[in-house]
């Protein structure tokens, strides 16, 4: 515990003023979660200006058979080639129902330098979809979005798929599923696209919203159990569950739950992330650090970066742990927990105007989301 001096005030001052919000803005989910809760339900509208300041609602399209949300960054790695290859599909498609909207998240607020950037690749690559910026990022959060680039499917007015990111594997899953609505034949064998069941949902709606209230917890367990027995392969419940254990000081029964999880689906990269963090959290950072490790390789869970670079830090190997955080800002500069995380591990470092900073970033995030 460090001992109260003027050099440190103000250092405890951030940290009391972020435990604040975070216990204000507590049981919302993880970002891999808040993603995973839009599958199966209705997307969320929006109505966003283009690069000219015209504006265009996402109910503009709701004649089409299916609409790609396609979030991105003129900064990020991998945005260039999903730009290029759903202008691909979009051209090809465009006339049999399909609609991509590319929706630019460059910045919190997007300057004229911003626009006048995202133009000149718009034009270099020749993409003829809609490009809206996301001013204020109220689309970004409102989906969930914990990686750039990202994808989601809307198809029969609900969201049917998410893509994290653009990983090699997982995207040709998804233009093989993109192919099948578009009504071409496969290029193999599609498995078919779970979608939860809505009773399932419903009842994890109901029970997240009184696990938020915090005087209802055995009533949302409760739920949450009648919610696995529903459709045991909504991993949304088990997550959820073992956030409601962990939130009430039962660390065992939240991992037991998360291994239950990995008994239905053995390769689910964010329960699998989920379970590596909570045994990061508890000290457990070897174990965490092989679970985080095999997920990484795949690139389908962004949050295992930060989850991993966290238990690095956790198991003293500071320096691997800054550049796996730094790996995970060049993925989502605006995620608030990569700035917690690195926060906690700087202070346990004593490096407190590191620590300051990062705890004020994630403050200011969690601020905006509130707003």
């Amino acid at each position: 515990m460090m001992h109260f001096t003027e050099k440190n005030s103000g250092f405890l001052a951030i940290i009391s003023m972020f435990l604040f919000w975070v216990f204000v803005f507590c049981y919302t989910g993880t970002a891999a979660t808040q993603a995973l809760h839009l599958v199966g339900q209705k997307p969320l509208g929006f109505s966003l200006k283009d690069l000219n300041g015209k504006t265009i609602a996402l109910s503009d399209y709701s004649d089409k058979t299916v609409v790609v949300l396609l979030f991105w960054s003129t900064w990020s790695r991998k945005s260039k080639d999903a730009l290029i290859r759903f202008n691909e599909y979009h051209q090809k498609y465009k006339d049999k129902g399909i609609q991509v909207i590319g929706i630019n998240a460059d910045n919190l607020h997007i300057t004229d330098k911003d626009i006048n950037e995202i133009k000149t690749l718009i034009e270099e690559l020749g993409i003829s979809y809609p490009i809206v910026r996301d001013n204020e990022l109220e689309a970004f959060h409102s989906y969930g979005i914990i990686a750039l680039p990202s994808t989601m499917v809307i198809s029969e007015n609900k969201i049917t798929y998410a893509l994290p990111s653009f990983p090699l594997v997982g995207t040709e899953e998804m233009f093989d599923y993109l192919l099948v609505l578009a009504g071409e034949p496969p290029r193999k064998k599609v498995k078919t696209k779970y979608i939860p069941k809505n009773n399932a949902i419903a009842t994890v709606n109901l029970a997240i919203k009184l696990a938020r209230r915090g005087n209802r917890s055995q009533m949302a367990y409760q739920l949450f159990k009648k919610a696995i027995k529903k459709d045991p392969y909504y991993m949304l419940s088990y997550i959820e569950l073992a956030m409601l254990y962990e939130a009430n000081g039962k660390i065992k029964e939240a991992e037991s739950i998360l291994r239950e999880a990995l008994t239905i689906e053995p390769e689910n990269q964010i329960v699998m992330s989920e379970l590596g963090f909570l045994l990061a959290k508890n000290d457990r950072t070897k174990e965490a650090i092989d679970i985080l490790s095999t997920v990484l390789q795949s690139e389908s869970s962004p949050p295992a970066q930060y989850y991993f670079a966290y238990a690095l830090g956790k198991d003293g190997q500071l320096e691997e742990s800054l550049a796996s955080f730094d790996r995970a800002v060049e993925l989502n500069p605006f995620e608030y927990k990569i700035y917690e995380l690195r926060a906690d591990i700087f202070e346990s470092n004593n490096v407190l105007k590191e620590a300051s900073a990062d705890y004020n970033r994630a403050l200011q995030i969690i601020l905006k989301m509130q707003n």
